[in-house]
């Protein structure tokens, strides 16, 4: 069975990376092929990507950008401080252990393994690998170790919607350098044709390739809850607005529902009664399995549109960190159910109509699987 290599972010404690990355591996493997993903050795703290060289490169672009070196420090204080519980950490752990299941290697080794005949082609997406405002343009995730007719840009995101001027130069080389390009937004289709004047395909979240039904196969979810159990799922990469926690507020009062809060733990307030322990597997089940999903986050809206739940989506507070929501409203109008993002008081409780996303997305289904075959090929 021949070698498929990716490139992509699950380290950390995110469960949209951890799961694309899971994603990714599981179609290559439903089409015949071994994916891997790779992990290069080096990291300086344990569960996270921080390598010496991207230390260092980092280091000297905020010297460079004296004016963007407090927005990057808060911007990774709030990223470290969201305090997740050790049991959660573990469930982490387990799942990048037993599904993700990374190759580690260093960047020399990875080099030889993408010369050598083991390996046919390297994917490199989905998630934000190439962020626009990055401060350590990662050649890894562009690819650059592999031979030119060996990459794949498979469903990456720029997270924004234009490339800082200060990358534009380094992110138009290497992109230029990608034969098989597509995106997970319709900016970034935009933001490529304008870089390299290269078409790329527009193609959906790996996490989204996978239906419902598969999802409980290939992580053994649990049946339904009872209706004893049901609850509202909170899951909020950064605190809630107040207009969010007014509308949890609303939907909890209305339909007698409890409040199941995510991702990490926080100081108990009025607005949601548990905050409990959850990896990457709980975090699917907790969505399956709620009456609501109220959120801030693309996966937890693609989980939610994937399971046919009722769901809201709202602006996140993202505080030092630069707006990332053209990717949540290009998924919600490619399926018909952008009304749902930042929505109204009124909206809430009405019924939402699945019919077209799911006739939309099995039809992106087979565009992406289609993409893959051909770059494959």
């Amino acid at each position: 069975m021949k070698k498929i290599g990716i490139s992509t972010v699950h380290t950390g404690f995110n469960y949209g990376s951890a799961l694309q990355a899971y994603a990714s591996k599981v179609i290559l493997n439903e089409l015949g092929y071994q994916g891997i993903n790779i992990s290069l050795i080096g990291s300086l703290i344990k569960g996270r990507d921080v390598r010496l060289k991207k230390v260092a490169v980092i280091a000297i672009r905020l010297l460079k950008q004296p004016h963007n070196i407090k927005k990057r420090v808060n911007v990774y204080s709030d990223n470290m401080s969201k305090p997740y519980s050790e049991h959660s950490k573990e469930l982490f752990k387990t799942f990048r252990l037993k599904k993700i299941q990374p190759y580690y290697c260093t960047w020399n080794q990875l080099k030889r393994l993408a010369k050598s005949n083991d390996f046919k082609a390297f994917l490199c997406g989905s998630d934000q690998i190439w962020n626009a405002e990055a401060l350590y343009v990662d050649p890894q995730y562009y690819l650059r170790f592999a031979p030119k007719e060996k990459r794949i840009a498979f469903s990456p995101s720029f997270g924004r919607d234009k490339i800082a001027d200060y990358n534009k130069s380094i992110i138009t080389k290497y992109i230029s350098d990608i034969p098989n390009l597509s995106v997970r937004e319709e900016s970034g289709v935009s933001i490529i044709k304008e870089l390299t004047n290269k078409d790329a395909a527009h193609l959906i979240d790996p996490t989204l390739l996978l239906d419902g039904t598969k999802w409980d196969k290939y992580l053994e979810l649990n049946e339904d809850v009872s209706d004893s159990e049901q609850y509202i799922l909170a899951y909020f990469l950064n605190e809630p607005s107040d207009y969010a926690i007014e509308c949890i507020k609303k939907l909890t009062q209305n339909n007698k529902l409890k409040v199941i809060a995510l991702p990490y733990q926080r100081e108990m307030t009025d607005w949601f009664d548990i905050a409990p322990d959850a990896g990457p597997v709980e975090f699917v089940q907790y969505v399956k399995n709620a009456s609501y999903v109220c959120t801030d986050s693309f996966h937890g809206t693609a989980f939610a549109v994937n399971y046919r739940v009722p769901f809201y989506t709202f602006e996140r507070q993202y505080g030092s960190a630069g707006k990332q929501s053209s990717r949540l409203v290009s998924f919600l109008k490619l399926v018909s159910l952008d009304e749902r993002f930042n929505p109204t008081m009124e909206l809430l409780d009405s019924p939402i109509d699945f019919s077209n996303s799911k006739v939309v997305l099995e039809k992106e289904r087979m565009k992406s699987v289609e993409f893959l075959v051909n770059a494959l090929r």
